[in-house]
Order: structure tokens, then sequence, then C-alpha cells
């Protein structure tokens, strides 16, 4: 994430997009962590299927895969301050 928002790639413009890969990404370890006593559960595991696919497209749209990385030349300035996570 650091060289991500130095270079501009995610902005305060982004933060909801994140905020929902975090939340994403939270729900398929609390699922994961429901699995371990309990065992497979198909509605879980529809529910944690789901949220990985959510996670992953997410990750693409804002440069947090490698993939994703590779294909993301730079984000536009933000002229607010200088930095781009400093919401007020």
């Amino acid at each position: 994430m650091p060289r991500l928002i130095a270079d501009r790639i995610i902005t305060k413009a982004d933060l909801t997009g994140v905020e929902n890969y975090c939340v994403a990404v939270g729900r398929v370890r609390e699922i994961e962590r429901i699995f371990a006593p309990g065992g497979l559960d198909k509605t879980l595991f529809g529910m944690q299927n789901r949220a990985m696919q959510t996670a992953r497209q997410l990750a693409a749209e804002y440069g947090l895969s490698p993939v994703s990385r590779a294909r993301v030349g730079g984000g536009a300035p933000d002229d607010d301050d200088d930095n781009p996570l400093a919401v007020a």
C-alpha cells in the first residue's frame, strides 16, 4: 500500500473501494474461522466464495495484485495535500 499511495495509484477517492476490499478479505477470514471447528457448510462456503470473488475484483481494480500493479500506469495527482490518505 505505501508504494501505491506514493505512486498516486491509490488516492483519497479510492478509500471506499479499499475499505470494501478490506471488509471482503476480513469476511473470508471470519468464515474460515467458523469452518475450522464445524466443518464445511454449503451456505458458508457460498458466502466465502462470493467474498473471495469480491476481494479479488477489488484487488485488481485498485492495483493490489501483482498483475494489476503491472497494468496500472499511475493515478491522477491529488491536489488537496501531500498525503492522499489524509482524510479530513
